[in-house]
């Protein structure tokens, strides 16, 4: 087949999940005889270029998230169909995945979309910290994140097929859009490439004794709430265990104000920030670290903990009833701490507990990397891809939608109704805002810092009876 690939990514300008796995997918497809071509914003002019024959949107920066660029509805050469496309992936989690279905009503191509945000965490976040304080002005943005999901999930409707990374996200879509499209339960696959290689030299600072080593790897942005585990480091870990270490892998709009913090909280001789760093060094990280520990309780999956167990690397993370869990088996190969009033305690009590049983850490580790290889080698993921890719066409037949004829003038209406505008002006309207957005100040001090529900309560939360097996 010929594959397009719509990503917000055309480069990996910034290192995070989707960009990394918009990469892996191209490659893959690719080594399984298929035609692969990214189509993306424009990158920016001190960016890696995007793979040659990209088809490339104009685009505009997006201040609030360093590397994230938002594609805009123009040139008009790009909606065009000359490279012959039998499916489209929609890989995108902005307004660009409008690109998909108006390629499906001009041109009669099969379209599928995976969705990797869960927008009500996105939407706190997304606001500077000096507006989200304000209830009147958190309750009117509450109402745009609820009008964000309902937009989504009508765009969703109008492919062949939508792909989420765990079973709470199908929960979650399920509820929300009243779906009436095919639903793929599909993980993100492990690089062989990178993470079976050879285990290499010891990237951990030499006064980091091996046994009592923890690593973190993920953007440095506030909503990976990394400012709750360093407390749980200062305040639960370090003094039980003065000899603890934690290494915090990556880069981000905060990352100042993580290693601030440290030094206030008076831990940065035990802490390293060991800055971005590239695939193949991660492997190393994983391989002579001892615990990979995770605070986020808004992954709509975690590759990185996907690559960690697949590592053997035992994880103690938050129970966020969603893509973390999902893949992770407490007991067998990591711990889960279930979010409430003593959750930072139990944290660290676990954190110890691990780090003083070199056996059951030893067992743990060896667990998750035997059953990681059953769940997410890319032999069977991509499979998988390939299906939904064979059930979209499949879909698109059945359903038999009408063609649109741009040189009809009600036609070309409703194509700039239902599509083009709304991806013109909310685009436009989330450059702004992330314009305000800006860095961070820096975290207050706090001792009752917990890890809890996420901030502002009244954005509707995962369902507690998602499936996390």
């Amino acid at each position: 087949m010929h594959i397009a690939i719509l990503s917000d990514f055309g480069s990996i300008a910034f290192a995070n999940g989707p960009a990394y796995s918009t990469q892996t997918l191209k490659r893959y497809l690719e080594q399984r005889g298929h035609r692969v071509t990214i189509v993306a914003p424009q990158p920016g002019p001190d960016e890696p270029p995007a793979p040659e024959g990209s088809l490339l949107f104009t685009a505009l920066s997006y201040k609030g998230h360093p590397g994230v660029r938002f594609a805009f509805p123009f040139p008009d050469s790009a909606f065009g169909n000359d490279l012959k496309f039998d499916v489209i992936h929609s890989h995108s989690n902005s307004l660009a995945m409008h690109w998909a279905p108006v390629m499906r009503k001009l041109h009669g191509v099969p379209c599928l979309a995976t969705n990797t945000i869960f927008l009500p965490a996105w939407a706190q976040f997304v606001l500077h910290d000096k507006i989200y304080k304000f209830k009147p002005l958190r309750d009117v943005w509450s109402g745009f994140a609820r009008t964000f999901e309902r937009k989504f999930a009508r765009v969703y409707n109008m492919h062949d097929g939508l792909i989420v990374q765990c079973a709470a996200l199908a929960n979650y879509w399920q509820e929300v859009g009243t779906l009436q499209v095919p639903l793929h339960v599909i993980p993100r696959p492990i690089d062989r490439a990178m993470f079976d290689s050879p285990l290499g030299d010891d990237p951990f600072r030499a006064d980091f004794p091996k046994g009592k080593r923890l690593v973190v790897v993920c953007r440095h942005s506030r909503e990976k709430d990394l400012d709750k585990l360093l407390h749980t480091f200062a305040e639960h870990i370090l003094p039980a265990e003065p000899q603890a270490s934690l290494t915090l892998v990556g880069d981000g709009l905060d990352h100042r104000n993580f290693t601030r913090l440290a030094e206030d909280l008076g831990i940065a001789h035990r802490c390293e920030f060991a800055g971005e760093q590239p695939h193949r060094v991660l492997r190393h990280f994983y391989g002579h670290a001892d615990l990979f520990v995770y605070s986020s309780i808004t992954e709509t999956y975690g590759q990185v903990v996907s690559e960690a167990l697949w590592c053997g690397l035992p994880v103690v993370a938050m129970h966020d009833r969603m893509g973390v869990a999902f893949q992770c088996q407490s007991g067998h190969d990591s711990v889960l701490i279930e979010q409430g009033p003593e959750s930072v305690r139990q944290f660290g009590q676990e954190v110890i507990s691990l780090l003083r049983d070199d056996a059951r850490r030893l067992q743990w580790g060896e667990n998750a990397a035997a059953r990681a290889r059953t769940r997410v080698p890319p032999e069977v993921v991509y499979a998988k891809y390939e299906s939904a890719y064979e059930s979209a066409i499949e879909h698109y037949k059945t359903t038999k939608p009408r063609r649109y004829d741009m040189d009809d003038p009600l036609d070309r209406l409703a194509v700039g109704w239902e599509h083009m505008w709304p991806w013109l002006w909310q685009h436009g309207a989330l450059c702004s805002v992330g314009a305000l957005r800006g860095g961070q100040q820096g975290f207050r001090l706090r001792k009752d810092i917990r890890f809890d529900a996420m901030p502002g309560q009244e954005l509707r939360r995962m369902s507690d009876g998602a499936d996390t097996a």
